[in-house]
């Protein structure tokens, strides 16, 4: 008689273990309601904004283009998104107010590093996951295990333009100057170029260091031309770069110039003008990538910004966007009220484990610490637009 009423729960046991097998559980659940909330934090206002509006842009063309398809089930994405200006304060507020009154899903943000430092620390607490599609300073996606970044770390970066630029301009002493008010600029002007150049055997004759929102580099140049250097390397956002590009070029200083993440950027080229003509820094995302689905992805960003070329935060963010998709369908994210909660540690979950994801910004894999894990190109400005060096 035991034996005999065993047999179902046997039954349900084998049943379950079938499923896992098959790769039916979690996702056999299906997400359903009106609508899946999205949160994003776009920096469109302040020092830096291209990188917001770009990283937006690609957000929403992506939106678009999965609502237009069906959304997921049947359900549309919305995007709930708040511009943080730049700054940090702002940053923290807006991410406890989509974690909390607005119950989004996830948040797509912050860009800019000196935000994810002091956001990522909060998601613990708030149990939410965050990707930043932009933020390049090493170490801050170990703040917390719910801080993810699809892009590539500056140390990633950086390694594969000196290379190429120690080589073409026969560099054997340099000069950094960086802005020391910035968390990215900072690791790149501080902690990274002293290293790599000490890697690639280019003497460091001196470090220079500006504040967020300095106009006039003269003095600056003039004490560089001083030391006369065959190389600058610049940490820095494009539009302090453009200035320093400018002063040197109208003092005559004709040394090669090198810069990190927030400086390669197609304004770096429009603020610029001639004087950024052979610079060399690399990318997370190349936009002028002759693949189709690259090429058909820069076209409706030109489109949508007035004429404008994308910068690689469009290309990572927009990327963000199919990768939650996957990730809700494949880990049975059901969007019910009730089960946020779970439904925000399944995507924590589904990024952690992300492997492989082919997009326009290339091939995404998730590190140990939650940053992403791909190709870097290194490129050079000629003739007015960015080219690989290959």
């Amino acid at each position: 008689m035991v034996r005999w009423r065993m047999i179902p729960w046997v039954a349900v046991c084998v049943a379950a273990l079938l499923l896992g097998a098959w790769g039916l559980t979690p996702a056999s659940a299906k997400v359903e309601g009106k609508e899946i909330l999205i949160g994003g934090l776009y920096p469109v206002t302040g020092l830096g904004a291209e990188w917001g509006e770009f990283g937006l842009a690609g957000t929403q063309i992506a939106i678009e283009e999965i609502n237009k398809a069906g959304g997921i089930n049947g359900v549309p994405l919305r995007l709930i998104h708040y511009d943080y200006e730049s700054k940090t304060a702002p940053s923290i507020a807006l991410a406890k107010k989509l974690a909390t009154r607005d119950k989004v899903l996830m948040i797509t943000g912050p860009c800019f590093s000196s935000a994810c430092e002091v956001v990522f620390p909060l998601l613990d607490q708030m149990k939410i996951v965050a990707v930043s599609y932009c933020s390049s300073a090493p170490g801050l996606s170990a703040l917390s295990t719910w801080a993810f970044r699809n892009t590539l770390t500056s140390d990633k970066q950086l390694d594969t333009a000196m290379k190429q630029w120690v080589k073409m301009y026969n560099v054997k002493k340099a000069v950094i100057l960086y802005n020391s008010a910035d968390k990215v600029s900072t690791s790149e002007g501080r902690d990274l170029l002293p290293v790599l150049f000490k890697k690639h055997n280019v003497q460091l004759l001196d470090s220079l260091t500006f504040q967020s929102g300095t106009l006039d580099f003269a003095a600056y140049i003039t004490k560089v031309k001083g030391l006369n250097p065959d190389g600058i390397g610049i940490g820095s956002c494009y539009q302090e770069g453009a200035n320093i590009m400018r002063e040197a070029r109208k003092q005559g200083l004709k040394a090669a110039f090198i810069g990190g993440a927030c400086n390669t950027s197609p304004d770096l080229i429009r603020l610029g003008g001639t004087a950024a003509e052979g610079y060399v820094g690399s990318t997370a995302a190349w936009l002028e990538d002759p693949r189709p689905k690259v090429q058909a992805f820069v076209k409706k960003v030109i489109e949508r910004t007035g004429g404008r070329r994308p910068n690689y935060g469009g290309f990572r963010a927009y990327d963000n966007i199919y990768i939650i998709k996957k990730i809700i369908e494949e880990q049975g994210v059901t969007n019910k009220p009730e089960d946020l909660e779970k439904d925000r540690e399944k995507m924590k979950k589904g990024w952690a484990s992300l492997k492989n994801f082919d997009g326009v910004s290339g091939i995404t894999t998730m590190d140990e610490v939650g940053d992403g894990i791909g190709e870097a190109v290194a490129l050079i400005v000629r003739n007015g637009k960015y080219e690989k060096i290959e």
